[in-house]
């Protein structure tokens, strides 16, 4: 085992999750170091900027409560040279993927055990890519479970779920393209997930297809309900 220290900060707009990591980390990686937590991408960047050492990995929860990206505080750690490792709940693979196109180089599930998490954070520091188990494998690398769409694919389905008409769709997307050409995107769809088995036969399931997968955000919460 390891007894060079590793520095680890987070972000995550859940306190509860957070000091339980913490209080894991203590009791059972001797090595690890804790240099704080932050609420938001822009909290993290200024607890960093403030700190008199660089963490050398930050777990980055997925799905933060304010206007950013998981894949822009990740960008930003890469700019520093720190390393990031996804920290989620969420078992839709396309989040998931996006975080690790955009750098990420560990991908740890909440549901999973405290030595896992301990395992990927000592191998991404050494360098390695991880995953905390056999779920968060396939998430990430098992094409059966989600198709590739397309980034102009991906705008027609967002567009769509905003609620536009497919004729007005294509006027909105930049450059615009013609009606004929939505349609041949959305049937490229639909035909892409029906390559997996998936009953896929129109705007209606695919629109449902691209959200249960994580194209498409969930619904924020009413909270006045």
């Amino acid at each position: 085992m390891t007894t060079e220290t590793i520095r680890l900060a987070a972000v995550d707009d859940h306190p509860v999750v957070v000091e339980g990591i913490a209080a894991i980390l203590t009791r059972l990686g001797p090595e690890f170091e804790w240099l704080g937590s932050a609420s938001s991408y822009d909290t993290l960047r200024a607890l960093l900027e403030s700190s008199p050492v660089a963490p050398d990995v930050v777990l980055y929860d997925l799905h933060l409560h304010d206007d950013s990206t998981s894949g822009d505080g990740i960008a930003w750690l890469a700019e520093q040279d720190i390393r990031s490792v996804i920290l989620t709940s969420d078992i839709r693979p396309i989040p998931i993927r996006d975080a690790v196109t955009a750098g990420a180089q560990g991908v740890i599930l909440k549901s999973d055990a405290p030595e896992s998490i301990i395992d990927v954070l000592r191998q991404v520091h050494a360098g390695d890519f991880a995953v905390s188990s056999e779920l968060a494998h396939l998430l990430v690398n098992d094409d059966r479970m989600a198709p590739h769409l397309a980034k102009r694919e991906r705008e027609v389905l967002e567009l769509l779920e905003s609620g536009l008409p497919r004729k007005v769709i294509g006027s909105k997307m930049d450059p615009p393209i013609a009606m004929s050409t939505v349609v041949t995107y959305l049937n490229r769809i639909c035909a892409r997930y029906r390559d997996l088995g998936r009953p896929v036969n129109g705007p209606a399931d695919a629109l449902r297809a691209a959200a249960a997968d994580g194209y498409l955000d969930p619904p924020e919460p009413d909270l006045d309900l």
